[in-house]
């Protein structure tokens, strides 16, 4: 009548369920003020600065749209590119953005074309304050 391991799955299945849906989902805003902790204050940062100036300047038209990566509006797709490279300057995004390295003025590395007139003008300004906060101290000890 009882199908011992049957009723042992069910019950293991149970718990597994019940623990997930009581699991406790820290928010990323719980962490800005924790020292030693930099993923909030980066992310909000982001969100605060870096965002809006990618969205004046026209990048989330192809962006944010799903058919162009990295979408520049989710922090974790773009967190990716800001972490190729060494340094404020030399990194993905600002390469990308301010058309810095392209073989001619003609070929630019951003499809997009160049967004940043130098690397002091926004959004490459905002991008490389960004940088600091999520990498700076951490790749300066290195």
């Amino acid at each position: 009548m009882f199908d011992f391991k049957s009723d042992i799955g069910m019950v293991l299945a149970s718990s597994l369920l019940a623990v997930t849906c009581l699991t406790v989902q820290a928010d990323d805003n719980d962490y800005v003020d924790n020292a030693g902790n930099n993923f909030g204050k980066g992310k909000a940062f982001f969100q605060t600065n870096v965002l809006p100036r990618l969205a004046e300047n026209g990048c989330l038209k192809c962006h944010a749209r799903g058919y162009v990566r990295p979408n520049v509006a989710k922090y974790e797709e773009l967190i990716r590119r800001l972490a190729m490279g060494d340094s404020a300057e030399n990194n993905a995004v600002i390469y990308n953005i301010a058309n810095v390295r392209s073989f001619s003025p003609e070929i630019p590395n951003h499809a997009g074309g160049q967004r940043c007139a130098t690397i002091d003008a926004e959004p490459c300004k905002s991008v490389r304050q960004w940088w600091e906060i999520e990498f700076g101290q951490e790749k300066a000890d290195k």
